[in-house]
């Protein structure tokens, strides 16, 4: 799968636009989570669904989340927290869910909806320092890891990532708008 063959854009409302019900990753929760939830956590403003999708039709090929979080200063390592100034709190970013349909998985979707959050986060009016991430298990953590995601100490499956070290991957740099 390539990005060319592939859209980015936000999870539509509309049944007929983006087959919610047709997607299965192997993940219930993830699954569960768009069928179900994705569209409440839109309109209430917590959360921006973003799937790929195949030009031209309603498959839903892979899909994630953005929304607003913040770390603890005290949290992330001191090469890091020298560069911020001392709040209590640093903005964030949080890539709460990514998931990849079944039939789409080990053909590199993962990195490019990865790659696409960041360019979205990046793109953002909102100030943020690391873009965070709950791993599901610690397959999902060697994923994030692979592109310079860090654990957070106290929580090995929480990690994170910084602003500038994420722009700068060679594996995350997209050149689509």
């Amino acid at each position: 799968m390539t990005a060319p063959c592939l859209i980015f854009e936000q999870l539509s409302s509309e049944a007929a636009t983006h087959d919610r019900a047709g997607f299965i990753s192997g993940e219930a929760a993830l699954d569960q989570y768009l069928k179900t939830q994705a569209s409440q956590d839109m309109r209430r403003g917590l959360a921006n669904v973003v799937v790929a999708a195949k030009p031209g039709s309603n498959e839903i090929c892979g899909y994630y989340t953005l929304s607003a979080a913040s770390v603890d200063l005290t949290d992330l390592p001191e090469s890091l927290r020298g560069k911020l100034p001392r709040y209590g709190q640093v903005p964030a970013v949080l890539l709460g869910r990514l998931a990849v349909a079944q039939k789409a998985q080990g053909q590199g979707l993962g990195a490019l909806l990865l790659a696409d959050a960041v360019k979205r986060a990046d793109r953002s009016e909102l100030g943020w320092a690391a873009l965070t991430i709950k791993a599901k298990h610690d397959k999902a953590a060697s994923f994030y890891r692979r592109f310079g995601f860090h654990s957070f100490p106290h929580e090995p499956l929480l990690l994170w990532g910084s602003r500038r070290e994420l722009k700068a991957l060679p594996g995350l740099r997209r050149d689509r708008a």
